[in-house]
C-alpha cells in the first residue's frame, strides 16, 4: 500500500513501488514495455527490508507475529528526508500505528537504504497512529512549501478498537529536516450511528487531491462502512415466522455438520489429500448443494425480519470547505 510511480533506479524509466501485506515494500522496475517482476526492496546489506512481522515464503508462515516493537509494514513512501538528492524510505506500520524512516546511506539510482529502523516523531513522540495506520500521504496540504503527512487509520468500531479517522501531521521544520506536529482529524473517527453506508469508518485509505477544482486539496477515501439496516415494524405474525426460520435454520446446519461429521469418520484412515478429495466431493455434491441453496433461502427471509450488521466497501469524496 502507499503506491508510487518513481524511477528509483535513475534510468529514465519510471518504477513501480509499494508495500504489500506480506511486511515488505517492493518495486517493479521499468523495463520496454511495461514493467518487470516485483521484487523486494533490499538493505545496504541485501537483506529484505521489513520491520519485524513478516511472511516467511520459505516456510510459509507469519514470522515474529505479536512480537517485536516494531510491528508490521504494510505501507511505504519514497521521500528524499535529508535534501541530498536520492529517495530515502518511510515504513507504515499496521499493528500501532508506527511510522518509521530508513535514510538512504546510497546515491541516487543506488539506494542503498540503512538498515536501521529509526521512528519518526509526531509533536515530539513516535507517531502512534490509533486504530492502525493504512497508508500515509506526503502532500503539501497548507501550501506553505513544505511536505505533510496525510495518514487514514484502519479501526474497528465493532471490534474492540475506534473507528478509522484520516488525520494530518503538519512539516514545521524545514527543507532536510521536516518536524511534524501532533495529529489534527482531517475525518474524525466517528461511528456510523444511523441505517445506511453514511461514511467509512474502518480502513480509511485517503488521497489528497484537488477533486473540484477549486485550488486546495479534498480527500478521496477508499475504505468499508459498517452499519445495521433499520428492522421492519415486526408483528405478532412476523415474530413467530422469525421463530418458525431460526428453528429450520438450525435444522439445516445440523444436517450439513452431521455429513461432514460422517464424511470425516469414514476416511479417519486415509491421508490428509484423500481426506481432502472426498471433501471436496462431498461439498459438491447434489445433496450439499440442496441443502446450501435451502440454507441461503431461509438466511435471506430471516434478514428481512432481522437485520445484521452489513460492511461494505466503497469510495467517498469529502470536500474541503
Amino acid at each position: 500500500m502507499g503506491s508510487q510511480f518513481v524511477d528509483l533506479d535513475a534510468d529514465g524509466r519510471i518504477d513501480f513501488f509499494s508495500a504489500t501485506f506480506d511486511g515488505s515494500p517492493h518495486v517493479a522496475y521499468g523495463v520496454d514495455g511495461g514493467f518487470a517482476e516485483p521484487t523486494h526492496v533490499l538493505d545496504r546489506n541485501g537483506r529484505r527490508v521489513l520491520l519485524d512481522q513478516y511472511w516467511d515464503y520459505d516456510a510459509k508462515k507469519w514470522t515474529n507475529v505479536g512480537g517485536g516493537a516494531e510491528g508490521h509494514c504494510i505501507s511505504a513512501l519514497l521521500f528524499d528526508w535529508d535534501a541530498d538528492g536520492d529517495f530515502d524510505l518511510l515504513l507504515g506500520d499496521k499493528n500501532h500505528g508506527n511510522l518509521y524512516l530508513q535514510l538512504n546511506e546510497g546515491r541516487a539510482g543506488e539506494p542503498a537504504f540503512a538498515g536501521h529502523s529509526a521512528p519518526v516523531l509526531a509533536d515530539g513522540a513516535p507517531f502512534a497512529l490509533e486504530g492502525g495506520m493504512t497508508a500515509p500521504q506526503l502532500v503539501d496540504w497548507d501550501g506553505d512549501g513544505l511536505v505533510d503527512i496525510v495518514a487514514g487509520s484502519f479501526g474497528d468500531p465493532y471490534g474492540g478498537k475506534p473507528p478509522g479517522g484520516v488525520y494530518l501531521y503538519r512539516n514545521v521544520g524545514t527543507a532536510g529536516a521536516p518536524v511534524f506536529a501532533g495529529a489534527v482529524p482531517l475525518i474524525p473517527p466517528t461511528a456510523t450511528t444511523g441505517h445506511e453506508a453514511e461514511r467509512p469508518n474502518v480502513g480509511l485509505y485517503p488521497d489528497a487531491t484537488d477533486y473540484d477544482g477549486d485550488g486546495d486539496l479534498d480527500l478521496v477515501v477508499g475504505g468499508y462502512a459498517i452499519w445495521t439496516p433499520a428492522p421492519p415494524e415486526m408483528t405478532d405474525a412476523k415474530r413467530a415466522r422469525l421463530t418458525e426460520l431460526k428453528d429450520e435454520l438450525a435444522k439445516v446446519d445440523a444436517k450439513v455438520r452431521e455429513s461432514v461429521e460422517a464424511m470425516r469418520r469414514s476416511t479417519a484412515g486415509l491421508d490428509e489429500e484423500a481426506q481432502s478429495a472426498r471433501l471436496r466431493e462431498l461439498l459438491q455434491g447434489a445433496e450439499h448443494r440442496a441443502l446450501t441453496a435451502h440454507r441461503k433461502e431461509i438466511a435471506d427471509e430471516i434478514e428481512t425480519l432481522d437485520p445484521r450488521q452489513k460492511r461494505e466497501a466503497g469510495v467517498w469524496v469529502f470536500l474541503r470547505q
